[in-house]
């Protein structure tokens, strides 16, 4: 092998180690704390991604919810009569919800326990809303029964939900 190839190769080594370290460099850089659970928020613009890597990987931190994303309420404080939020029978432990307004964070509804297989009857806000359409993010936490019959939030999942308040 002549000088130059010689040259070549080594400069193609070097660049390649060069690339790699800057790749193990960036992705500890930008790794998240283990201890926090994963969080999801889902929209029609990721929806078949997190599905995809749902189907790809799946851990024991991933749960089914029944829910619809177009919730109507007569006013700031009637129950819906459209509205759909429960715990699929497929997962193996409860979950809990709340409802946050998309623009200020502020919580609006929260469920109680939702035992496996459970389905939300017509409910009301927690909060009286005026009329309009409202961004929000349903987000459903899958729940850890410690020994003491408490829970634990385990992961969590946002789904955005439009609210609409007729009167």
């Amino acid at each position: 092998m002549d000088k130059k190839k010689k040259t070549a190769v080594i400069v193609g080594i070097v660049v390649v180690l060069l690339l790699a370290v800057i790749g193990v460099l960036i992705f500890l850089l930008l790794k998240k704390d283990e201890s926090e659970p994963e969080t999801y928020t889902m929209d029609e613009g990721n929806y078949e991604q997190i599905m995809e890597d749902m189907d790809a990987e799946v851990q024991e931190g991933y749960f089914e919810t029944y829910m619809n994303t177009e919730w109507t309420f007569p006013d700031g404080t009637s129950k819906t009569e459209d509205a759909v939020l429960g715990n699929s029978p497929n997962n193996t432990k409860p979950i809990r919800c709340e409802v946050e307004l998309a623009e200020t964070g502020e919580v609006i509804y929260k469920t109680g326990v939702l035992p496996v297989g459970a389905v939300l009857d017509p409910f009301q806000l927690d909060k009286d809303l005026g009329a309009g359409t409202y961004d929000a993010v349903c987000r459903v936490y899958l729940l850890d029964e410690a020994e003491d019959g408490t829970y634990t939030d385990y992961s969590n999942a946002g789904f955005n939900i439009t609210i609409t308040v007729e009167k």
